[in-house]
């Protein structure tokens, strides 16, 4: 009988001491739902609004990605990938919806620089 071990630890201790200003991912998510509410087409979120130009989460996920591959300090490759990963948890609420005709590219994107990254390692 196969015994499966599954590793777990918390990302909070393993990340690197945040920059000032520091606002958590809670106050960011807030900050986009009240940008988006002012947005003259009051579209459901900020992700909607980029959606109507597809374009806009290829630039997002490029400088991402782009900043994260120019950097060899790993604390600070680390806290790029935090920022992805919030960036890409907000755009995977709303795939279903299409993402403005961008979601093949998205998932694409997010596959590539995981396989990218582990492979960097």
């Amino acid at each position: 009988k196969k015994k499966k071990i599954i590793f777990f630890y918390s990302f909070r201790e393993l990340d690197p001491a945040p920059n000032p200003p520091h606002f958590p991912s809670y106050v960011i998510k807030a900050t986009l739902d009240y940008i988006s509410n002012c947005h003259k087409s009051k579209l459901k979120s900020l992700v909607a609004v980029l959606s109507k130009s597809p374009d806009s989460f290829q630039k997002i996920l490029l400088a991402l990605c782009k900043h994260a591959s120019d950097t060899n300090n790993i604390y600070k490759k680390h806290r790029v990938l935090i920022i992805y990963h919030l960036f890409v948890s907000l755009l995977l609420k709303e795939i279903k919806d299409g993402l403005g005709g961008a979601w093949a590219f998205v998932l694409r994107d997010v596959i590539y620089t995981l396989i990218h990254h582990i492979n960097s390692r």
